[in-house]
């Protein structure tokens, strides 16, 4: 039993001793001969390990099992939403899965190429997909690689360009390491070789043309030739054809040139898009469903098969049609050496267990020149080195075995498709743009009608927001909003008079009551909170989205606090209605300066508190026919603090009106103060609810537009009960004579009380001279006798006292003041 016991043990140990660690890739399936090449890329790669001695390891590649229901969930969310494009579920199934992989342990590493790695990479979020699939960034999966130490000799090799493509960010993370490179070249049969440049014919050229007279909707087009064999089903082969076809046919779209992008979605889109169709059926024959359902192993067999003259592939399937000893193929590089470049990345998953360190120590060995020069010779891929350097150590061997490619790669003109799809940093990502644009293209060259593919472009090549350059859908909402738009400029200039009104009138006495400089702050706020939804639109940055809303607080604030001021003055007015106070800290002047200081404070207090809150760009994407950038905050926070602030100023108000109302009695009616308060309540719930669609985001809705109708309207009626009334009963009741205002001023805002409140009936005439003229002159006598004798009294016994004097100065004023206020007479 010892004996055993030991021989397990001794067992164990030299299996523990010499166990490999596993290391778990997952990669691409290729499109031809998947089981088979995947059973011999584990082999080579192992292979290569053994021949250099690296014994510790065992890598092991395999696909990604897509789960079948991935994908679904996201289609029907298109079709509830009403949105005009359809998603390639089966694009959306297939990246799921890579992406759940991430998320996972399953993978150390990862072969993801370009249209995969930063995919996701946009200046504005597509909240939709990250939802749905449950991820914030790709690039929070990866492993970088900056964080470790790395040679520069382990990575200068690499083509610079490709290189930098795996970088991310100003910081330059580097998440993948280039692996392999692939293009699209076209392969002819020897004896075809005159067919090699068939697809260099020109869409303008009168060849063309000619040749494609006929109704091209017709089957018995004859001018059509089958000669292509290419995988049009498979949307990324399709999409790459478009890419070269533009740019050889227009050279367009220039990367950096935003007008070059225009022709995609614009008039000149009709002409491009039928010229596409016809260039597809010129060389695959009559019948687009069938050339736009062929994959691309079908296409492969039947060039294999002598079916077609010309096969367009990728490069890395030279050394397998090279070497078929059946047939003799040669390759050929598209026209003008324009094509899409495909580059692979090694990326290592940050959830993964394995140490890090040692999964860098693998990827640099699967990534080095020695291996990629070993995977081409057995399999044909292409290394990432700079070929234009054909000084180059690593060029030159590679070279000496496949000057065939090379002479290709020395003169490759190539196109990264992602740039064609990005006209600035507002356009769609990539990850939505492969999920929508193959449908949506294939959609239009099916039925030459169909403008599918034009409207996409406009969708994801730019926003709503700010493109000047697209054609606008005319519909009914947006007839209501260019109403709007009318109305609200020529309210806003109703506006900008009624305050030089106010100003020209600020020595009236119905219009200093209610202060003039104040008032027209509060109209400036109204008219600025009228303009303000407008500037949404120039919320281009995450903080001006910040900003954005902290303006929206000191615009409020330029409507509350003024008003807030005009009520406590009036308040003050009638609880200090006597000859002694004069009230100088509230004159206009001083009331201005306080209102700066409170609104600077409140304003520096409110862009610190925004600082705890996230402020992002998000986009709905193709969900809609246009794509709209909206500023998204929280906005339950915001409101609640919005509410607290603005409901303690309302509260004050309240009381402080009750009180006028109180006090006011004796002198008149002032129940309009309660139509102001009231009014701007309801205004302020307003606000909330405005904001509260704009926050969801700035498309045009029937809603939106009917509660900015309510809000300028409610803002005009506001200003009718603050000033507007004042000034229509001064036009109809002018004063006769206006040398006693101009010659006293109201000074002491004391005197002001009496026209605080409005004349019940406006048109009844009255005067401070005539109806109570008498006894205002008996008491007036009255009151210059006894200020004479007090006067006097006071000269007699202090007339050293300064303070005393100062008294008797301020007596005589007052008392020269009530003579010229009793002499306005009002027609």
């Amino acid at each position: 039993m010892i004996l055993i016991n030991s021989l397990l043990y001794l067992i164990i140990c030299f299996y523990g001793v010499n166990a490999k660690e596993v290391i778990n890739i997952l990669i691409n399936k290729p499109d031809i001969d998947a089981n088979e090449y995947l059973e011999k890329y584990n082999e080579m790669i192992n292979q290569y390990f053994s021949m250099n001695n690296i014994n510790d390891y065992d890598v092991k590649f395999s696909y990604c099992s897509p789960v079948s229901t991935d994908g679904e969930n996201l289609s029907q969310i298109y079709k509830n939403a009403g949105s005009p494009f359809s998603i390639d579920v089966e694009y959306a199934k297939n990246f799921n899965c890579t992406l759940r992989e991430l998320k996972n342990v399953n993978y150390d590493m990862m072969i993801l190429d370009d249209r995969f790695l930063y995919a996701d990479n946009s200046y504005a979020d597509y909240v939709l997909l990250q939802d749905e699939f449950d991820f914030k960034r790709f690039s929070d999966f990866y492993a970088d690689y900056n964080n470790y130490i790395l040679n520069i000799d382990d990575i200068n090799y690499h083509d610079k360009d490709i290189l930098n493509d795996g970088k991310l960010g100003n910081k330059k993370r580097l998440y993948g390491l280039p692996y392999e490179l692939d293009f699209d070249v076209l392969y002819y049969h020897s004896i075809n070789e005159q067919s090699k440049d068939s697809l260099s014919l020109k869409v303008k050229g009168s060849s063309f043309k000619d040749n494609n007279s006929s109704d091209n909707n017709s089957s018995d087009n004859n001018s059509s030739e089958e000669i292509l064999s290419a995988g049009f089903k498979d949307n990324d082969d399709l999409i790459n054809f478009f890419g070269e076809f533009v740019r050889y046919q227009y050279n367009k779209p220039i990367e950096n040139e935003i007008s070059s992008y225009n022709f995609l979605y614009n008039k000149e889109s009709i002409e491009l898009y039928h010229s596409f169709r016809n260039y597809i059926l010129k060389f695959t024959g009559n019948n687009i469903e069938k050339s736009l359902s062929t994959t691309v192993e079908e296409a492969y067999l039947s060039f294999l098969e002598n079916e077609n003259k010309l096969f367009r592939g990728r490069a890395s399937l030279y050394k397998s049609l090279k070497e078929n000893s059946n047939i003799s193929i040669k390759m050929n590089s598209l026209p003008d050496n324009i094509s899409v470049i495909n580059e692979k990345y090694l990326v290592i998953n940050k959830n993964s267990l394995k140490s890090t360190d040692v999964l860098v120590k693998i990827a640099l060995i699967l990534t080095s020149k020695e291996m990629q020069i070993y995977r081409s010779m057995e399999i044909g891929s292409i290394p990432t080195f700079n070929f234009k350097n054909v000084s180059d150590e690593s060029v030159i061997s590679y070279c000496q075995i496949n000057s065939d490619m090379c002479n290709l790669l020395e003169k490759l003109n190539p196109i990264r498709i992602r740039n064609i799809f990005k006209k600035n940093k507002f356009s769609a990502h990539y990850l939505e743009t492969r999920l929508i644009f193959p449908s949506g293209l294939k959609q239009s060259l099916i039925d030459p009608n169909n403008n599918t593919a034009s409207r996409l472009f406009m969708n994801i090549l730019d926003i709503w927001n700010y493109s000047s350059d697209k054609e606008y859908e005319i519909n009914s909402n947006m007839i209501i909003f260019l109403i709007l738009n009318i109305f609200s400029i020529l309210v806003a200039i109703f506006l900008f008079l009624l305050m030089i009104k106010v100003h020209r009138n600020r020595e009236h006495p119905y219009i200093k009551a209610v202060s003039p400089q104040l008032s027209n702050l509060t109209i400036f706020g109204i008219l600025m909170r009228i303009i303000y939804p407008y500037c949404y639109g120039l919320v281009k940055t995450r903080f001006l989205c910040r900003m954005s809303v902290v303006l929206n607080f000191l615009i409020n604030n330029l409507v509350y606090i003024p008003l807030f001021a005009i009520i406590f003055r009036i308040y003050y007015i009638y609880n200090n209605a006597t000859n002694i106070s004069y009230g100088k800290k509230l004159q206009d002047g001083r009331l201005i300066i306080y209102i700066i200081m409170v609104i600077i404070v409140t304003f520096f207090g409110y862009y610190g508190i925004s600082y705890f809150s996230f402020f992002n760009l998000e986009t709905d994407g193709s969900l809609q026919y246009s794509r709209y950038l909206t500023c998204v905050y929280d906005f339950n926070q915001h409101s609640i603090i919005s509410i607290i602030y603005t409901s303690i100023i309302f509260i004050i108000m309240i009381v402080l009106t009750i009180k006028i109302h109180t006090l006011s009695k004796k002198y008149g009616d002032t129940i309009f103060i309660y139509f102001i308060v009231l009014l701007l309540l309801s205004s302020f719930f307003f606000d909330i609810a405005f904001n509260s669609f704009l926050s969801n985001g700035s498309a045009l809705n029937l809603s939106t537009i009917i509660l900015m109708y309510v809000h300028i309207i409610i803002s005009l009626i506001t200003l009718y009960f603050l000033i507007g009334k004042r000034l229509l009963y001064i036009r109809k009741h002018p004063i006769k004579n206006k040398e006693n205002i101009n010659k006293h001023h109201f000074s002491n805002i004391n005197n002001l009380a009496k026209f605080i409140a409005m004349k019940k009936d406006s048109s009844l005439s009255f005067s401070y001279s005539n109806s109570s003229n008498k006894s205002q002159n008996k008491n007036s006598i009255n009151s210059n006798n006894c200020n004479n004798n007090i006067t006097n009294d006071i000269d007699k016994s202090n007339i050293n006292d300064k303070n005393y004097l100062y008294f008797t100065q301020n007596l005589k004023r007052l008392d020269s003041n009530n003579n010229n206020f009793s002499n306005i007479i009002f027609e």
